[in-house]
């Protein structure tokens, strides 16, 4: 489970598209199901590079901009369990963030036992590059696969909606929202917070072409839409750009995300590896 978690994903190319009205919502639905458990158990180990804006604005005082850049890796956990994702913050405004380059990837493919303990340090340090009081130590563009799982399908209802085009390429659009918990996000107190979002997909192959989530507390709001693209070099469907939105009562702050060179890499340790706890 996730703590304000917000999304990463890749995928096998999808085929030609068929008329989204010669299936059914659910034969539909089963497909984007499908093609979410499968990634989680075939995904290979990527990174990319990753450029995050963030721009701050207060009830009072003055906004805040800010641009970062990341090291964004995806490791594949064994079975069913999911996968991992670390951000390692390079620049700050251009500035860079003590000896950072590669480090990442230099410990993930290192044998230590210690290596994912160190790679999830590294990951909650860069969290603090965050504008903004919501805390969200695990932002990154995967979060919307957790709901389609079926291990969570009976907490978790969609709903079929008008299917629509995006950039000329016919998709099918589903809204889910979680109906009980425990939920796949949590707050920082442990407490389950109720999500609702959407999901676009291919009709043929089920695969993301558009996520959104929505989480909300009493007094702060969240919410995420991520566009996927195809990988050339890789030949998969990544994440290209990831749209962010978070609110209290006293601030607001915007973020986009874009993700590129993107490149696929082994992973050497020991440890066992699974998945921190939500919070």
């Amino acid at each position: 489970m996730r703590a304000l978690t917000l999304l990463l994903l890749a995928a096998s190319i999808p085929g030609a598209a068929s008329p989204v009205a010669a299936q059914s919502a659910p034969e539909a639905l089963a497909r984007v199901r499908a093609f979410a458990e499968q990634y989680q158990r075939e995904a290979r180990p990527i990174v990319a590079h990753e450029e995050y804006v963030q721009n701050a604005t207060y009830s009072r005082g003055t906004g805040r901009h800010q641009v970062t850049t990341a090291e964004l890796v995806m490791v594949r956990l064994p079975g069913d369990a999911g996968s991992v994702w670390f951000r390692d913050v390079l620049t700050v405004d251009k500035r860079q963030v003590r000896d950072r380059e590669d480090r990442l990837l230099k410990l993930l493919q290192s044998p230590e036992p210690s290596a994912l303990a160190q790679a999830r340090k590294i990951a909650q340090e860069s969290a603090r590059f965050n504008l903004g009081s919501v805390t969200r130590t695990m932002n990154v563009p995967d979060t919307a696969l957790e709901y389609l799982h079926s291990s969570h399908a009976a907490r978790v209802k969609f709903e079929a909606l008008r299917n629509e085009t995006i950039d000329g390429r016919p998709v099918v659009v589903f809204r889910f929202s979680e109906t009980a918990g425990p939920s796949i996000i949590r707050n920082l107190l442990g407490r389950d917070l109720l999500s609702r979002g959407r999901v676009w997909a291919d009709p043929d192959s089920g695969a993301m072409v558009r996520t959104d989530v929505l989480v909300e507390e009493r007094t702060s709001k969240g919410a995420c839409t991520v566009d996927f693209g195809l990988d050339p070099r890789l030949g998969i469907v990544v994440p290209v750009k990831m749209t962010e939105r978070y609110s209290t009562t006293t601030e607001t702050i915007d973020a986009v995300a874009r993700y590129t060179d993107f490149r696929s890499f082994s992973v050497s340790t020991s440890e066992k590896v699974t998945k921190p706890p939500g919070r």
